[in-house]
């Protein structure tokens, strides 16, 4: 590049840092489908499949049209600003689309969050609800959260690097809502006591975690939005909160296999918020709270008989709240944090706004969609199986035949 101006070639290296690491987030959705799928029994993998695929396909359309402007913004000039560009080629020329690489990189977070709530509501829900409610949570819910938070208008402030409580708390308290208006599968509780409903392949599970892991790099790291601005810190404790969230997990869990990948999983969502702020050993303790939480508030839920399929809940609900709540400590000089922007008590109050708009919304909301759509869940026949009763395709036709 000689004799070019390193000021010239900014816009291009930020599109391609954005693109990168937003292909690194979309990497998530393979994770999450992996996760949920190996989670779920196999007359329903093909159903979990498929509402991730459309997941993602429907949320690009709703985020281009609708969330991402309102996560933005909230004047109507805005928007009618923003549908004139996009009908073109020639507002994004300018910067080699900087803004549309933006747009992509945000895309890859709402997809996320909307996703969450697909594996707590696994295995009962009916396909056209749920397909209604990952539109909704794309183009309104959270769109609207991310602009009354931080990455917005900060009517509430709140330290959030990579989103604990944005995209993850927000994701797992929706789930929340709508599994308390689903209710349980059939045959989940007898007589009061909670029946253990197996998921149909734990390899594919962890395999899913470390996709995940994997593509949290791009959550995290990517948040510096900016090339300039990327930090090996953000690496560093991400990378130890995941460690963190494994071994909390696997001690609490006493070695249960799948606590452990969903633990790895609850670390990472803890360390998003603080992710730039505290020490490698504070993304650690972190990540050690975070994943230890997970077995216990699962069966926490159990007694409540909230039937959390994929313990999205604990996974994302509860480990971004208390990753929120702990980068307000950690995040203090005195425990090795940069004391930049942190307030324990704007923190506190941010986690029990996220908690009640996360909660009473998907809940809402789920009913709602359930008027809309002729009823929220299957009938008892067609929970026999939804791969059959949804898709007429089952996931693993040889098994039928032996």
């Amino acid at each position: 590049m000689t004799g070019t101006n390193i000021l010239e070639v900014i816009p291009q290296l930020d599109v391609f840092f954005l693109v990168v690491m937003g292909v690194l987030v979309f990497l998530m959705q393979l994770g999450f489908a992996m996760l949920e799928g190996g989670q779920v029994r196999s007359k329903n993998v093909n159903n979990v499949m498929m509402k991730n695929m459309v997941d993602w396909l429907v949320g690009c359309v709703s985020w281009l049209f609708i969330g991402y402007i309102i996560s933005q913004s909230l004047n109507p000039d805005d928007f009618i600003a923003w549908w004139g560009k996009i009908f073109s080629t020639v507002p994004f020329l300018k910067d080699n689309g900087l803004e549309l690489a933006e747009w992509f990189f945000g895309l890859v977070f709402a997809a996320t969050a909307a996703t969450i709530v697909s594996g707590g509501v696994a295995e009962r829900i009916k396909f056209s609800a749920y397909i209604l409610l990952s539109i909704l949570i794309t183009a309104f819910l959270y769109p609207l959260f991310v602009y009354l938070g931080p990455w917005g208008a900060s009517v509430i402030p709140w330290h959030d690097y990579a989103g604990s409580l944005i995209v993850h708390g927000l994701g797992g308290f929706l789930a929340l809502g709508a599994i308390a208006a689903l209710g349980p599968r059939k045959g989940r509780f007898k007589d009061g006591k909670p029946v253990p409903i197996l998921g149909h392949n734990i390899p594919m599970a962890v395999f899913g975690a470390f996709a995940l892991a994997i593509g949290w790099y791009g959550f995290n790291v990517g948040s510096a939005i900016a090339l300039k601005d990327i930090s090996g810190l953000v690496c560093a404790t991400t990378t130890m909160a995941m460690a963190g969230g494994g071994i909390g997990a696997l001690l609490v869990s006493k070695k249960d296999v799948l606590f452990t990948a969903n633990g790895l999983v609850a670390g990472l969502v803890a360390i998003c918020a603080g992710t730039d702020i505290v020490s490698p050993v504070g993304g650690l303790i972190i990540g050690l709270i975070a994943g230890a939480q997970v077995p216990l508030v699962y069966k926490l839920l159990e007694n409540f008989k909230l039937d959390d399929v994929c313990g999205v809940v604990a996974v994302h609900g509860t480990a971004g709240a208390i990753g929120a709540i702990l980068t307000g400590i950690f995040g203090m000089t005195v425990f090795g944090g940069t004391g930049q922007d942190i307030n324990i008590i704007n923190q506190i109050i941010a986690v029990v706004f996220c908690i009640l708009y996360g909660t009473i919304l998907g809940y809402i909301m789920a009913r709602i969609v359930g008027v809309i759509t002729g009823g929220l869940r299957v009938s008892e026949e067609e929970e026999m199986g939804l791969d059959l009763a949804e898709h007429k395709l089952p996931a693993y036709p040889e098994e039928d035949k032996m």
